[in-house]
């Protein structure tokens, strides 16, 4: 387990990362990096027999196509979100790797776990490294002395980057100070007279951070041992009584029912007269608060409930319906929005959120029919393939397209969000109004403006493999053929 592997992938990959991102935008970088590290992952996982669900490497599908958008296209929504998903989804794969049975109460516990306690494990992993550089190269080490070393080594990996981060501050504060650094180091000069020695010192502190966390990080999942208490989790239920249940259920249809009633009459027979917006974001709120206390109900439902109790299984039915009644009546209310003020992205996020929401309700009633059915794994996985799906569409080509037709129809556009919120996935499209025959001289003016704009930053950005991206690619030859 304690093998100098660790350490060797760890220096690589650190110095590997700070090569694809430092001073770069993310495009084919994030595929550069995401695939030899979730490989190196469960390569020491498996070397170290720690690998109890292979199953769980399915992830890696998931992982690598959302790290594949960075390349193909350029939406700034997603690309930021991802920063976030991309790791999730690493760290997921990793504790079900580790574990068979890991409950949904302890996941996101677990997720926290793993992502702090390398901090904790630095001083034992530097001493660890040491003691392996010690094996390897034969050194020998004084048992009596063991210890005191130890504790120097660990002082050394933590004031060494203190000191490195509080000499660059203090160098590029006051010019007395970074030119005796110079003077200090003026053996050196020769070799960073031709580099940016601040961008030099930035990169190193970058690699020995990223080398110290990423070695506790590998240190600290191949240690890994499942907690027994995991076993048992399931045991400890307590039983409601049926009758309150039944209550419980009753009450919630009952209200639902009425606010079902007075949905359709409202929206759907058109007897009310509301603001679009707040009937939109109201509506849209209320399915979110209504699915998530449906989702709540039903589980304690199932899990603290009788089983097979049929008026119960009704009931919790008869919630799903009403469900589907308010994600329709959302769905209908956010298209007479969009009618209305046209189509942003966030809007078609909350299509895809109520979308979402209806898959989500398939595998609820079969719970709700058979209990025993892993609800959480099939959510996990809808959600996931969902999420994937919106990273594959292009959304900016979507909302760009949609805005154009509907300025043919009505001669509404707005082009403030379009230049702001699209980026170059939608260039093809904006370059479509130039060719609109009736369209306002002042719009065209605008767009050719734009266009400009944007051609002239492609042109002048600095591209190589690690920041390619194919949208800027094709939107630099869409504009470059109109010019």
């Amino acid at each position: 387990m304690r093998k100098i592997n660790i350490f060797l992938g760890a220096i690589l990959l650190s110095i590997w990362s700070v090569v694809l991102f430092f001073g770069k935008e993310i495009g084919f970088s994030m595929l550069l990096f995401v695939v030899p590290i979730s490989y190196y992952i469960v390569s020491i996982l498996e070397r170290n027999n720690k690998v109890k669900n292979k199953n769980s490497k399915i992830l890696l599908i998931p992982i690598i196509i959302l790290s594949g958008t960075y390349l193909i296209y350029n939406n700034s929504f997603f690309n930021r979100v991802n920063l976030i998903v991309i790791p999730i989804l690493i760290i997921i794969m990793i504790l079900n790797l580790l574990t068979d049975k890991l409950m949904p109460k302890t996941l996101l516990e677990k997720i926290l776990d793993i992502i702090i306690e390398p901090f904790a494990y630095i001083g034992e992993t530097m001493s660890e490294l040491k003691n392996n550089l010690s094996i390897k190269f034969n050194i020998k080490q004084n048992k009596e002395t063991n210890q005191s070393s130890n504790n120097i080594f660990k002082a050394l990996c933590i004031t060494i980057p203190i000191v490195i981060v509080i000499v660059a501050i203090l160098a590029s504060a006051d010019s007395v100070f970074n030119n005796m650094i110079f003077n200090i180091l003026n053996v050196f000069t020769n070799i960073f007279s031709s580099i940016d020695f601040s961008g030099f010192i930035i990169r190193l502190i970058l690699i020995i951070c990223i080398f110290i966390y990423l070695s506790s990080f590998f240190y600290n999942i191949t240690k890994y041992e499942e907690e027994p208490v995991l076993e048992n989790y399931t045991n400890e239920s307590k039983k409601i009584e049926s009758m309150t249940l039944k209550m419980v259920l009753t009450a919630l249809n009952i209200v639902y029912l009425i606010f079902c009633i007075i949905q359709i009459n409202s929206l759907f027979m058109q007897k009310t007269n509301i603001n679009y917006a707040d009937y939109a974001r109201q509506g849209f709120f209320q399915l979110m608060i209504v699915s998530i206390i449906n989702l709540i109900v039903i589980l304690i439902a199932k899990k603290y409930g009788e089983e097979n109790n049929k008026y119960i299984n009704f009931m919790e039915i008869l919630m799903i319906i009403f469900t589907l009644i308010i994600i329709v009546s959302s769905a209908v209310r956010m298209y007479f929005y969009e009618q209305a003020y046209g189509y942003t992205l966030l809007r078609l996020l909350v299509y895809c959120v109520l979308l979402t929401e209806a898959i989500l309700l398939i595998p609820t009633i079969l719970y709700i029919l058979n209990k025993h059915r892993n609800l959480i794994k099939t959510y996990f996985t809808i959600i996931v393939v969902m999420y994937i799906g919106m990273n594959i569409i292009n959304f900016d080509a979507i909302i760009a397209n949609r805005n154009i037709n509907r300025y043919i129809e009505t001669g509404k556009i707005d082009l403030e969000y379009l230049e702001k919120e699209t980026g170059t996935d939608a260039i093809s499209n904006i370059i479509e109004i130039l060719e609109i025959e009736n369209a306002d001289d002042t719009v065209k003016k605008e767009t050719l403006r734009y266009i400009d704009e944007v051609y002239t930053n492609l042109k002048n950005e600095n591209t190589d493999f690690r920041n390619f991206n194919l949208s800027k690619l094709l939107s630099k030859k869409a504009i470059e053929e109109i010019r």
